[in-house]
């Protein structure tokens, strides 16, 4: 009995620990990503279509990111977050990798100024995200943070 006791204890306490660990793992993953579109580039681009996704966290100096995107005009050329409100461009902060492809998943970090980085963690919507092409070097697709 003394046996069985320990034994559904310490299954219980299993049980709670890993419930825990996952409800944890949950809310890190639950942040949204940034749907990227041509509707929100300024100036317009040449071509539409195309579409994409960016996440990000900040840790200290470190900007960790995913940038998906599916069906560019050409390859990609560039990518970059932009400090601007929407619907204005606005000049490169952070440049961020991308392959030379139409469609790719990019899984990267950068190191940039810790200052910029605490601003754009306490004012994330005055920043965007925005793949260039040769088609549209001034943005095919974009996304404000937020």
């Amino acid at each position: 009995m003394r046996t069985t006791r320990h034994t559904r204890t310490a299954a219980v306490a299993i049980a709670a620990v890993a419930a825990f660990a996952f409800a944890g793992t949950a809310a890190a993953n639950a942040a949204p990503a940034i749907p990227l579109n041509g509707g929100q580039e300024v100036p317009a681009p040449n071509a539409f279509g195309a579409h994409g996704w960016f996440s990000y966290e900040i840790d200290g100096d470190q900007l960790c990111y995913t940038l998906e995107v599916d069906g560019l005009s050409a390859p990609a050329a560039a990518a970059h977050i932009h400090v601007a409100p929407r619907n204005a461009p606005g000049p490169v902060v952070v440049p961020l990798s991308v392959e030379s492809a139409t469609s790719f998943a990019v899984e990267a970090c950068t190191t940039a100024d810790p200052m910029l980085l605490a601003a754009i963690e306490a004012n994330p919507r005055d920043y965007y995200v925005n793949v260039h092409t040769p088609t549209n070097p001034s943005g095919e697709i974009r996304g404000q943070l937020k």
